[in-house]
């Protein structure tokens, strides 16, 4: 079938890590369904009210992407042109020129709410996957109004967990759908066993906020009584000097190597070298690098904060409470004298069998056909 998928989080030339869990769902879809993804966004470094809207046009394999770019506008009137003229392209350049059986829009604000209004005039189903707490998006009444507005109509309500669906839920007091996050296994190669005596320990994430709980991890490595330990980190962001500064503070200086941005080629080679990986974040409503991470094989550690607890289990990894250092310093010697008991194909099968192309694929386009079943009936 023909699906149209909107978003304002897509990877692009200047933020080449943003929404690629959604580009990966669009490549895999595209194995079973036409996808058009129209990706969009507001130019704020470049200020003309009245102008038109600009697209670039690009044929990512059988994926047609369009990406729009709005101009910044008045700061009253910014959002309202950013909506309209999305909308007018949409409009204009995809449904006048192709027939389009769904609509999935990633995120309730902007594409939920554009895949609603375009569901209430053209009669095609909208179909949202939430991926970030809904609370986030109510900067303003307005912005609130939009949101709730979208949970409330779109056809149907994907959330990439069951803890984002709770916090849904009181929104809107309807069914919603769990479909997580995916992986391409065949991606990631298996790690073999490192016989070496230095403990690689990897972290992978942005940067921008203490969210991800490199803080944590970094007070966390001071304490370990093992010093025969090296420390990767991936990610960049406004943090970054600050997180250099604590470790050297923390006297952990030598068993930190900072990559700062990693490129998405680049990702299986990051996880190749890692005895363990660690998410010590303070909030997850999934945790796309768990899953990758694990399909290499490699045991994990992750705080109890939302997604996790859907995807670590005993046989995969440890969770811990969160904010807590000296628990995720005892869990990580825990682990590191015990790394032999984890079987590294039986870790990788497990994350194939539940957040694998195939099976994502297979719930995605269920979910499909049960909505255009049931709009037939209407």
């Amino acid at each position: 079938m023909n699906i149209l998928l909107l978003t304002h989080s897509y990877p692009d030339i200047n933020h080449k890590w943003r929404g690629v869990f959604i580009q990966e769902q669009v490549k895999a879809l595209s194995i079973k369904h036409d996808i058009i993804v129209v990706y969009f966004k507001v130019d704020y470094s470049h200020f003309a009210p009245f102008s038109k809207y600009s697209f670039l046009k690009k044929q990512n394999g059988s994926v047609t992407e369009y990406e729009v770019t709005i101009n910044k506008s008045f700061p009253i009137i910014n959002q309202l042109k950013y909506l309209s003229n999305t909308y007018r392209f949409i409009n204009n350049e995809i449904l006048k020129q192709n027939k389009i059986d769904i609509i999935h829009s990633h995120l309730s604000y902007p594409a939920g709410f554009l895949g609603t209004i375009i569901q209430k005039r053209k009669k095609i189903p909208n179909i949202l996957t939430e991926h970030t707490r809904i609370r986030k998006y109510f900067r303003s009444w307005i912005h609130k109004k939009c949101v709730l507005y979208t949970l409330k109509n779109a056809t149907c309500i994907i959330s990439v967990s069951n803890s984002l669906k709770e916090e849904i839920s009181p929104f809107c007091h309807r069914a919603i759908n769990v479909i997580h996050n995916i992986v391409d296994v065949d991606k990631f190669e298996l790690v073999k066993s490192n016989p070496g005596s230095t403990l690689n320990i990897g972290f992978l994430g942005g940067m921008g906020n203490n969210n991800k709980g490199l803080d944590l991890l970094l007070k966390s490595a001071s304490l370990l009584e093992r010093k025969d330990f090296l420390l990767h980190i991936g990610g960049d962001g406004t943090l970054l000097d600050s997180y250099r500064k604590m470790a050297k503070e923390l006297g952990i200086e030598a068993n930190c190597k900072f990559y700062k941005g990693i490129l998405r080629s680049d990702i299986a080679l990051f996880y190749s070298g890692l005895d363990i990986f660690i998410l010590p974040s303070r909030y997850e409503t999934f945790g796309v690098v768990l899953i990758e991470a694990m399909a290499c094989g490699i045991p994990v550690i992750a705080t109890k904060c939302g997604g996790p607890q859907e995807i670590v289990i005993p046989s995969t990894g440890m969770l811990i409470e969160k904010d807590n250092p000296e628990e995720l310093a005892k869990a990580i010697s825990i682990m590191a004298e015990n790394l032999g008991s984890y079987n590294k194909e039986a870790i990788r099968s497990y994350v194939k069998e539940k957040f694998g192309r195939s099976v994502i694929i297979n719930q995605l386009s269920n979910l499909y056909q049960d909505v255009l079943i049931k709009k037939s009936n209407e």
